[in-house]
């Protein structure tokens, strides 16, 4: 007999039998859907090979969280946005004016005293938080289709962020398509973002809004195409992280206005011309750049300009009672309440998002698998240092845009989130947007040093500058470097690929 949980509010729930035939009904019909739309567009591209993989997935990820939560933890925060969520979708069906209302925007007191013991009430500290109404809202619609099941909610909820992550990994596909199979590994299959960005939370919608803003920034200002409808995807996308995460979206837009600035400057050839403007572009990006996070500061919370000392202060003096995070909390060090002070602890802050926690660190069974995939982050990285060398990896950085976006989102993020999250069950939810930047970051590195090596041992010259825009355009670079169809003692001719 499975053991239920105790709902405020819905009485006693559990997972009916009927949920679990449901559930393997939906991945069934979702793996004929998705395995056509394979076939129909198996020629846009080798990465389709992963299109039915990487969805399934996504979809077990959803289908175990629910399981693990629910029968170990009692539920979670994954349950309290169902259930609260599930309180609004009834709402719909006895008064739906109050819930149009609610919908756009209301969740006053008044609107919670709308509930009764028919509709069933949102949990309180769900329903009063804006950001976690934000979330609220949009399962409430999801849960019409679900049959008010929670597992079902979750796996729905899971094929929809599904599209915005594999939109980014076809971005970055477009322009590395020899490696299309480590960029897989980056987006599509590490554990710990499949795993939190899958259910019922707020990372699964900020993880897959941030992978539809790197798209469409890509779609409208580099490859100009599908303007309009790539316009209203970046507008949905920001929207969805200011509503519900907006910290993230303010460091994915300093990001991107680095990646429009730079990318104008790397295609300059005269280096006369480069060398006077680039501080130039550097304080315009500073400049903007700040004044769009000032912009921001009231809709960011605690992590506007403003209030971003005080916040990290308040955690830090936090972290000093044990009891709040008890053995799960990690300290950045002590912080004297100013921004040097504040910027001195960015190395540390960056490890702790980045690779803990450690192995020794971890206490239960989730803790356990992200201390895995953390030491496998960690070898990889070493091992790209290695392979390209220090200096090659700050090369790509300042001379491949689209590095210089994801590697400045990775690393500034990782800085945010890891600064001000003293507890590793909160931070390797909070991280998981920056994972696929800063892994295939690393692999697409470790592919144009792969380049530099052979074009060297060839006796050609290696220019990064013809690299700048990605290795798209040399159709025959694969055959190149594997040398499987012979030896080729020239660089592969420019071809453009066609998308």
């Amino acid at each position: 007999m499975f053991p239920l949980i105790k709902v405020l509010y819905h009485g006693e729930q559990n997972i009916e039998y009927w949920e679990y035939l449901a559930a393997l009904l939906y991945m069934a019909v979702m793996y004929v859907i998705f395995a056509r739309q394979r076939m129909l567009k198996a020629g846009a591209g080798p990465e389709f090979r992963y299109y039915v993989p990487a969805m399934l997935v996504k979809m077990m990820a959803s289908f175990f969280f629910t399981l693990i939560y629910h029968y170990k933890y009692g539920g979670g925060d994954s349950a309290a946005y169902f259930y609260s969520a599930l309180s609004m979708r009834n709402l719909a069906l006895v008064d739906p004016l109050e819930y149009l209302n609610q919908m756009l925007g209301d969740n006053s007191y008044q609107a919670w005293a709308r509930y009764t013991l028919v509709t069933a009430k949102p949990y309180q500290f769900m329903f009063f938080d804006d950001r976690t109404f934000a979330v609220l809202r949009v399962t409430s619609v999801v849960t019409f289709f679900t049959f008010k099941s929670n597992l079902l909610t979750n796996m729905l909820i899971a094929t929809f962020s599904f599209f915005g992550i594999w939109a980014a990994y076809r971005t970055f596909v477009s322009y590395f398509p020899q490696i299309y199979g480590q960029l897989a590994t980056g987006f599509l299959f590490m554990p710990s973002s499949v795993f939190w960005g899958s259910p019922v939370l707020k990372d699964t919608i900020t993880f897959s809004a941030a992978c539809w803003w790197v798209h469409a920034v890509d779609e409208v200002f580099f490859k100009k195409r599908r303007m309009v409808g790539r316009a209203v995807i970046m507008l949905l996308s920001a929207m969805a992280m200011m509503m519900v995460k907006p910290y993230i979206f303010m460091v994915l837009l300093s990001a991107t206005i680095l990646w429009l600035f730079y990318f104008r400057l790397v295609r300059i050839r005269n280096l006369l011309f480069k060398f006077v403007l680039f501080p130039i572009t550097i304080g315009i990006f500073i400049v903007v750049t700040l004044f769009v996070l000032k912009k921001l500061g009231d809709s960011a919370g605690h992590f506007a300009l403003d209030g971003a000392l005080k916040s990290i202060e308040a955690t830090q003096q936090d972290l000093i009672r044990t009891d709040s995070y008890g053995s799960n909390s990690f300290d950045v060090g002590e912080f004297d309440g100013t921004w040097v002070g504040l910027f001195t602890k960015f190395p540390v802050a960056v490890n702790a998002a980045l690779f803990r926690p450690y192995l020794w660190e971890c206490n239960n069974f989730t803790m356990l698998l992200s201390g895995i995939e953390n030491l496998w982050v960690l070898a990889f990285t070493i091992f790209a240092v290695l392979r390209a060398g220090p200096r090659f990896i700050i090369q790509c950085m300042a001379g491949v845009p689209i590095i210089t976006m994801s590697l400045t989102f990775a690393l500034l993020f990782g800085f945010a989130v890891g600064v001000s999250t003293p507890n590793f069950g909160a931070l390797v939810r909070f991280k998981i947007p920056l994972v696929p930047f800063f892994i295939c970051s690393m692999y697409v590195i470790v592919f144009l040093a792969r380049i530099k090596r052979t074009m060297k041992k060839d006796r050609l010259r290696f220019e990064l500058s013809d690299f700048m825009m990605g290795t798209a355009r040399f159709k025959d670079l694969a055959q190149y470097l594997d040398r499987k169809k012979g030896t080729i003692r020239r660089a592969p001719p420019p071809v453009v690929r066609v998308a």
